[in-house]
Formats: structure tokens, sequence, C-alpha cells
């Protein structure tokens, strides 16, 4: 029976003597290797004066003079230099645990960076190269991947990831998924494989017709293999390391978002978490894939454009809340977080648990009560977990176009669509830049005008 106080001091006063054990097996070392050292040297002296007092004076004796003086002082740097990486492999294996890791409590003057190398990165660096020349070479690398711009990365990553693997690409936008190549809708991911696979076989002339690329090659890694040695790839850096080992190929991981699509509810392959909407599960690999980070809240993002949206968020608003007093920037926003002051109270039918929001309730019900609902589709047959989502995508899809534009033979289903439609033909533009008076049509195109003046004034 002992206290925990006691538990912890003891188990310090074990680590410290440890620490002093080591650092005298380490010190032994060091004195063994100076003395031989100083022998050597020692030994190789007496035979250059003994070799010298036997010469006559000549100028060919000085000649071999100043190179044995060379050749001694060589030996003795290079003598000098393998002790420095000898002690270095020697500190490495006292602090490195029976695990392989690195004892926490063990203090070294090594650098951490030297701690940490594996046997492959200390294969790479040459021996007797310069430490100089070695972080220009780092450096350089950087200075080359840094000159390839991302939409290149992006280009580049598909055509080797479509050619070499069996990866299924796919697009996601409105709750469709659509066809990599040809932009066709579907309701589930397996038909899109099937017709990826029947209707888009030549991958090179596929690729040649594609007009825009997206900021992520969107892949389903369900059957993911090698199409040239028919190796079985279990994720993405497992088939970043074969490409580069065995094909000597390179690909950008942080240009691919890899997804092992199923039904919903739609899992995380990464960590198992599921999701009821797919979206939902694009932004959480964000959390996986740290590719950009924001410099204002530090949170994650998977490229620069899911960063760029993001940090619209941190830009000062004109909806302030008149209960709390935080200023949002548009009704949406505003409205959305006017329901977290609400007194409405929505309960679980089961365990009564309350609730504020009706899709916060579905949610509940399906992860916690195995209990889903499915809102089918009259037309078209698509189920939804939520009857909003269900509404959208009836008044989006098979919406009534009824809004006829009187100067060409388009329709549209709202009247806002057919709003902005009209500004073609008119040639209005109710949107004025305050800074330089130029006009716009679209409200975003001001919005993204206006952080070009907030860039130059930061700059």
């Amino acid at each position: 029976m002992i206290c925990t106080l006691c538990m912890s001091q003891l188990r310090q006063a074990t680590a410290f003597k440890k620490q002093v054990l080591d650092a005298e097996r380490q010190l032994d070392l060091c004195f063994q290797d100076t003395g031989n050292a100083t022998k050597g040297i020692s030994s190789i002296k007496e035979n250059v004066k003994f070799e010298e007092s036997n010469k006559t004076v000549s100028a060919g004796n000085l000649k071999t003079k100043s190179v044995s003086e060379k050749n001694l002082e060589s030996s003795l740097k290079l003598k000098q230099t393998r002790n420095r990486i000898r002690n270095k492999r020697v500190f490495k294996t006292i602090a490195e645990s029976e695990n392989g890791e690195i004892d926490p409590g063990y203090d070294s003057d090594i650098p951490i960076s030297e701690l940490i190398k594996t046997p492959c990165q200390e294969k790479s660096v040459t021996p007797g190269k310069a430490e100089k020349d070695i972080k220009n070479d780092i450096i350089g690398v950087h200075k080359v991947r840094n000159r390839i711009s991302e939409r290149k990365r992006v280009i580049l990553t598909c055509s080797i990831v479509l050619k070499d693997t069996t990866a299924c690409p796919f697009r996601h936008h409105k709750s469709w998924f659509q066809c990599f190549f040809c932009l066709q809708d579907f309701m589930d991911i397996n038909t899109l494989k099937k017709h990826t696979s029947n209707n888009h076989k030549d991958i090179d002339t596929e690729l040649n017709k594609l007009k825009s690329y997206p900021r992520s090659l969107q892949i389903d890694i369900s059957n993911l293999k090698c199409r040239h040695c028919c190796l079985t790839l279990t994720d993405v850096n497992t088939m970043r390391r074969h490409l580069v080992e065995v094909h000597n190929k390179i690909i950008y991981t942080e240009c691919i978002a890899d997804y092992k699509v199923n039904s919903s509810p739609y899992s995380c392959h990464i960590c198992k978490r599921e999701f009821h909407v797919f979206r939902t599960l694009t932004t959480h690999l964000n959390e996986h894939y740290p590719n950009c980070i924001c410099d204002v809240c530090g949170k994650s993002f998977l490229n620069t454009k899911r960063l760029k949206v993001h940090k619209r968020t941190h830009e000062n608003g004109t909806y302030p809340c008149k209960k709390c007093g935080k200023v949002l920037k548009t009704k949406i926003s505003i409205t959305n977080h006017m329901e977290t002051h609400s007194k409405r109270i929505i309960k679980c039918q089961i365990c009564l648990k309350p609730m504020k929001h009706y899709n916060a309730r579905i949610k509940h019900m399906s992860e916690e009560h195995n209990i889903t609902y499915k809102f089918k589709c009259p037309i078209c047959y698509r189920e939804y977990n939520i009857k909003h989502y269900l509404a959208t995508h009836i008044r989006q899809t098979h919406g009534n176009k009824n809004k006829k534009c009187t100067e060409c033979d388009m329709a549209f289903i709202t009247n806002h669509g057919l709003k902005k439609h009209m500004l073609k033909h008119t040639g209005e533009k109710p949107y004025t830049c305050t800074v330089c008076c130029k006009s716009y049509a679209r409200s975003y195109t001001l919005r993204e005008h206006m952080r070009a003046h907030v860039d130059k004034k930061c700059t």
C-alpha cells in the first residue's frame, strides 16, 4: 500500500538513476574513442619524425613532408567525423526504448531532428557530405515543389491515378453523384461505377476532353489496385509509395480526397464515423488531411479552396443579433443563429431527450435508437433522411419551369433565377464598387473584386 505521490517520486528517482548510468556509459565510450585516437596520432607523428630525421633536406623531401602533413590532417578530420557519427548513434540507441520509441525523460544535447531520424533517412545522407549541402538540397526540393502550381498538381495527379490505378473518380453536386468525365447524375455510387467502367475506358482521350479539373480529385478506393502489377492497395499513402518506388511516378496526396462510399449513412473509412449527408463527410475529411491551416482560428482543410471559403467566416458582417450582439454576414446565417435563442424544444419520441433542431432529432433517432426515416421522391424514387432535402431536390430537379424569359426561350423554376438571367439581356450592373466605382452584374463578383482591394491594403 503506497500513495500516488510516493509512487511518482520513486519513478522520478529511478528515471534519474537510469539517466546517470547512461551518461557514465557514454562518457566511457567517449574516453575510449579519444584514447585510441590520441595513440594513433602520436604513433603517426613519431613515424613522421623518424622518417624526417633519416632523410636529407632537399626540395623533394620538403614536398613529401607537406604531403604527409596533409595526409595527417585529413586522417585526423576523418577520425573526428567518425567519432561524431558514432556518438550520435550511441545516443540514439540509448534514447530509444524497447518499442523503438524515444524516451521522453532522456536528456541529450543532440537535436530532436537527429534522434527521430529513421534508418531510411540515415541511408539517404551520403557520408562525407557537408551539412550545408544537405540543407541546400532540401531547400531545392521545396522550391521545385512550390514552383508547380496547384492546378498543375491536380492535372498531374488525376492523369497518373486514373491511368495507373483502378480508383473510380466522381464528383458530388447537390446531393447527386456525378460522372467525373461527362457530368451525368446518378443516385448511388454503384451505378456510377458501372457507367464509368463501360463508357469511359480510354482514359487518355477522356482526359483530353475535360474542360475543367476540380480542386481535389474525389475517388472511391473500395477496390483499389495497380493496373500494371495488379497489387491491391489499401489507401492513398500505400498507393503513393508504390507508384514512387516501383513505377517511378509522383503524385500529390494533398490533391486527393479518398472515400469508401456506401449507402446512407455514409461512413468515414479512416475513423469509421457515420454521417447521414455525404457533404458532411466531405467536410469531415478536413480533420484527417490538414494540408491548409487557417491563420486566424487554426482549423485545418484539405485544399486552398476550402480554406478560402472558410476565411469568409472571419470577415465582418452586417447583420447583428439583437440578443447576444454577434454580427453575422448573411440573412440565412442570422436566421439560423436566432434558432439558438429560441425557446422551442423538440423531444425524442422514445427517450424524451430535449433538442432544438428537427435535424438533430432525426440524427439522434437513427444513432441512438436505430430508427431511420426514408422520404422517397415520387418522380425518381430517390430517398432522403430529412424531409427538407427531399423538398429541395424536388424544387431544383423536378420543378415546374413556368418562369419564361421574354427575350429568349429559356425557362426557370424560380423568379430569382429568371431575374438573374434577365441581367444578360438588359446589361444592367447594379452592384458598384465603393473604391474604384466598377460595376458588376452579380453580387458575388463584387465580393471577389473587393477582396483584391483588401489584399492590396494588407500588402
